[in-house]
């Protein structure tokens, strides 16, 4: 009987101590460590360890930590983690007294990403996959066939019983027959399929179907960053829409060139300004374009890709990297030269998801307010520069105020390459 109560006793006061520990500021310390670590090459981190105890730490890939350090407190162990050159993943394990094990904290090591950036001008041109559909047209007193089979601004035609269209000019031999035939549309990113017949435009004896489109675009804009390891490029930071209909256009092919800019339109409230730029043929190709985004242009480069400022390039900034306050922006004008311009961020989204407006900045230097008034059109794309590491681009300005604008993460950007090996994906519709 005694004996009974006695364990009783015992088990009530161990479960007491049990729950004590529990409750101490060492164990809450310990139990508050993070379960996982993210860290970029040659970045540390320290962990404080709130027990006695020994930590180890396990890695399939050496090269993946380079330096694991652990002293003894009063009250455990601190342990320094120095990332290595390689990505991968890592263990830490922390055994209380060496022989228990109590915690185990995931170490990922991303390789920094090392960019070019750019800030000079270039000539866009693309031929969209297909043709898209800005609006239909009466073939004098006929009405546009099109119009009746239900086809409308923003439709992309692919293909004409089956092959693809390539050009207006192609559209129009592909129905030049007259005979009725099979259409596959695109709409609103879904494909479908409608038949109808062209009709005969008497004012000059050809068959037609009724309809205005488009096949290519050109314009100005400015680069982002070349990627001398994946020999890749992004510029604009947002799409190129189409001026009737507002749709991304899709990339049939297309490429960048060297470009000068000859003038700018300096810019003011209700007026955006507009950098007048020249390019010409394919022997200043700098890069093809292979995706056309919300977040700008992106493809392959032809060529090296240098930037006089930088020639060594710089780290790519994820979004947990920028923060409010002074950057600098590099942009090209009249001049042909890349230079670095000042700027402030003065707003942030928290973004967890690709989008587009992540940042709202304001040209604060003297000489750009001067030649430009702020952001102007062409400018698009210029990267944004932040502690030493290129962090986003300039998307678009404020109608009413054009020393202020938008800007794109960098992530955001980064995320429309396909990783390397990987083949480019369809081009957004």
């Amino acid at each position: 009987m005694k004996n009974g109560r006695a364990r009783r006793i015992l088990g009530i006061w161990v479960a007491a101590a049990f729950v004590a520990a529990c409750m101490s500021p060492p164990m809450r310390a310990f139990e508050d460590l993070p379960e996982s670590v993210h860290l970029k090459s040659g970045a540390e981190a320290e962990l404080h360890f709130s027990l006695p105890g020994v930590a180890e730490i396990t890695s399939p890939n050496e090269a993946v930590i380079a330096g694991f350090d652990q002293s003894v407190t009063e009250m455990g162990n601190e342990v320094t983690i120095t990332a290595g050159s390689r990505s991968g993943e890592a263990t830490v394990t922390y055994r209380l007294l060496g022989l228990i094990p109590v915690k185990q904290v995931s170490v990922t090591v991303d390789e920094e990403r090392r960019l070019i950036p750019g800030g000079q001008s270039v000539g866009v041109a693309i031929r969209t996959e297909g043709v898209v559909v800005v609006g239909a047209s009466d073939l004098g007193s006929v009405a546009s066939p099109a119009r009746l089979a239900g086809l409308r601004a923003g439709d992309r035609i692919l293909s004409v019983n089956g092959v693809a269209v390539t050009g207006a000019q192609h559209l129009t031999e592909l129905v030049s027959d007259g005979n009725e035939a099979e259409f596959e549309i695109e709409r609103d990113g879904e494909r479908q399929k409608v038949a109808f017949s062209p009709a005969l435009d008497r004012r000059d004896n050809a068959y037609r179907l009724g309809v205005w489109v488009r096949d290519s675009t050109a314009g100005i804009g400015t680069l982002t960053f070349y990627d001398p390891q994946q020999k890749t490029f992004g510029a604009l930071g947002h799409a190129i829409t189409d001026v009737d209909t507002g749709i991304v256009l899709p990339v049939g092919e297309g490429g960048i060139y060297e470009s000068s800019v000859v003038d700018v339109n300096k810019g003011k409230s209700g007026q955006p300004g507009e950098l007048l730029g020249q390019f010409f043929d394919a022997e200043t190709m700098l890069g093809e374009v292979k995706e056309n985004t919300d977040y700008g242009i992106f493809g392959n480069a032809e060529q090296e890709i240098s930037n006089p400022l930088y020639p060594e390039g710089l780290p790519a900034g994820t979004r947990a990297d920028v923060s409010l306050g002074k950057a600098e922006l590099l942009t090209t004008l009249v001049d042909g030269e890349i230079r670095s311009y000042e700027i402030e961020i003065v707003k942030l989204a928290d973004q967890s998801e690709a989008a587009t407006r992540s940042m709202v900045i304001r040209v604060t230097d003297e000489e750009l307010l001067e030649k430009t008034g702020g952001i102007v059109q062409g400018m698009s794309g210029s990267p944004i520069i932040q502690n030493g590491r290129i962090i986003g681009a300039v998307t678009h300005v404020f109608v009413n105020d054009p020393t202020q604008g938008y800007g794109v993460y960098l992530d955001w950007m980064l995320e429309q390459i396909p990783e390397e090996g990987e083949e480019w994906g369809v081009s957004a519709a």
